[in-house]
């Protein structure tokens, strides 16, 4: 009898948006990519028209304007139709979605979906979307009490890995993969644990980290809007 795989030879399917804006709830996806992992990766990237103006902001961290958009951009629905249907045929196979704050990207996807009238990922799967690796939250569960920023390109660099530019959904996917790798060579408990367990123990260790930084925040007179749901933000909105 063949002996299965174990969760780390894959495949990981690598999943980044960009958007008009910071909001997950109000946002629009502009791009995403995914890589799903194996003896031959496979691409995929989309560009589409939100069909609203891109902000200035928006525009100066991810490149694409709102003339380019409307000009070389795909019809939304078709866009975040072909997106979730590659998402749910992966996780409904237990293959792990794997995003760096996860949060945003799967609860931008299922705003949209929403938005749009179409059946949400939630839908399809019975469920919130699993199983999700998410190094940012891997990061703060394995090494709580290391200073500074967790940024991707921030990681990046704490774990030694060559990666290309970022706040491109590709480059951003890559380097995402890449990360979650160093962070399986560096930390044995992630190859000991199931993915079950493992997308429990984000939820878990999120939850602590934002109900603690919304004390410190409320601490310092500033808005404690951190939403400790993952890895879909909370039927209330926070922003």
């Amino acid at each position: 009898m063949a002996t299965q795989a174990h969760w780390t030879d894959g495949p990981l399917i690598g999943f980044d948006t960009e958007t008009t804006g910071v909001s997950p709830r109000h946002s629009r996806l502009v791009t995403a990519s995914t890589v799903v992992t194996g003896q031959e990766p496979e691409s995929h990237n989309w560009l589409a028209n939100p069909g609203v103006e891109i902000p200035r902001a928006a525009q100066e961290v991810h490149g694409i304007s709102t003339a380019q958009a409307r000009a070389e951009g795909r019809d939304p629905e078709e866009v975040l139709t072909e997106i979730r249907d590659l998402l749910v045929d992966h996780m409904s196979a237990g293959h792990p979605v794997v995003a760096f704050n996860a949060a945003f990207d799967l609860t931008l996807m299922e705003s949209e979906l929403e938005r749009h009238g179409l059946s949400t990922m939630s839908q399809l799967l019975g469920g919130e979307p699993k199983p999700v690796l998410d190094p940012l939250v891997l990061d703060r569960m394995l090494d709580p009490y290391r200073k500074g920023p967790r940024r991707l390109e921030t990681l990046i660099g704490i774990y030694r890995i060559d990666a290309g530019g970022f706040h491109d959904a590709h480059n951003d996917v890559v380097a995402t993969l890449k990360l979650l790798r160093a962070m399986i060579n560096q930390h044995a408990m992630l190859k000991a644990s199931s993915l079950r367990k493992l997308h429990e123990l984000q939820k878990q260790s999120h939850e602590k980290w934002a109900v603690n930084f919304n004390k410190w925040l409320k601490e310092q007179g500033r808005k404690s809007d951190v939403d400790p749901a993952w890895p879909l933000g909370s039927s209330t909105p926070q922003d």
